[in-house]
């Protein structure tokens, strides 16, 4: 059995055996200091949509890029769930003070 809960803000899941129903694993996000049964619904893709990281992960690659000026080429998408009810996933909506003009189209993420 399995549970995936890909929330707006938070995303994680949890599993257990057919023969041990009652013993349920998760899995631990590490954030800097702080470990969690959640990470942040956040993924960053390459320049070329290649995945590159989620969750915690893809918030510190990120804030490593941005500090080093080197993110233009990358998508970071975070709190995405409601708007992949639209035609197109904008990287300037997400990113707002990106001059950016990418456009990702929700069937190839």
């Amino acid at each position: 059995m399995a549970a995936i809960d890909f929330g707006t803000t938070y995303s994680g899941y949890a599993f257990s055996s057919t023969n041990e129903w009652s013993k349920v694993l998760t899995s631990n996000w590490t954030g800097g200091k702080v470990i969690t049964l959640k990470t942040p619904t956040a993924i960053l893709l390459d320049s070329e949509q290649k995945f590159l990281a989620f969750g915690y992960e893809a918030e510190d690659m990120y804030m490593d890029l941005a500090r080093d000026e080197e993110h233009e080429d990358h998508y970071f998408f975070h709190r995405f769930k409601m708007i992949l009810h639209s035609e197109k996933v904008c990287k300037q909506i997400i990113n707002p003070g990106c001059n950016c003009t990418h456009i990702i189209y929700k069937c190839t993420v």
